[in-house]
């Protein structure tokens, strides 16, 4: 008699694994009711249901075999390669807006709205920065000075320390005319 109430305690007891087989087996069940059973009922030859005894492993149902998920062909489309153009400078005068950018070696401009030798196409140019456009796709890039040219070697003396370094107090007497300052574009 304590053995018989032993069982009987335990399977009044249900466990997440036993909730969560029985949802699982309510729903495809359900999902299953348009195919031959009647609607909202569990088929009779499933094994599950809320009268089946806990811990029966639902039957496994005889049905067609699922069809192997179909893979969508896209046509290849070649990613083509654009050497890169570095953006050095930028002006603008009566006529409009202009950039200046380094593409293999050589220094060309272009005007706003007009394509660069690699194919981008030059949308606007905001102060340092220029806006691009290669065919749907929309990108920002910096001007910056290009990496490739050295730093002109500049004599330091007291007078270009006093303009270089702008918190410093001038020279007593100016800038000396025998000596020869090299200021380089865009400082």
């Amino acid at each position: 008699m304590f053995v018989a109430s032993a069982a009987i305690s335990q399977e009044s007891h249900l466990t997440l694994d036993d909730i969560d087989k029985l949802a699982r087996a309510k729903l495809v069940d359900s999902m299953r009711g348009g195919q031959g059973g009647q609607s909202g009922q569990a088929a009779p030859s499933s094994g599950v249901g809320l009268s089946s005894p806990l811990g029966a492993a639902p039957a496994p149902v005889a049905g067609p075999a699922p069809a192997a998920p179909k893979v969508e062909r896209r046509p290849l489309t070649l990613v083509r390669r654009v050497i890169p153009a570095t953006f050095v400078g930028a002006y603008s005068d009566m006529s409009g807006s202009y950039v200046l950018y380094d593409y293999q070696g050589t220094t060309y401009t272009a005007r706003q709205g007009s394509r660069l030798l690699n194919g981008w196409t030059v949308a606007s140019i905001d102060g340092f920065t220029v806006n691009l456009v290669d065919g749907k796709r929309k990108w920002t890039e910096t001007i910056a000075a290009p990496a490739d040219v050295p730093a002109v070697a500049v004599p330091d003396s007291p007078a270009v320390r006093a303009i270089t370094d702008l918190s410093s107090p001038l020279p007593p007497g100016g800038v000396s005319s025998t000596a020869s300052t090299f200021v380089p574009f865009g400082k």
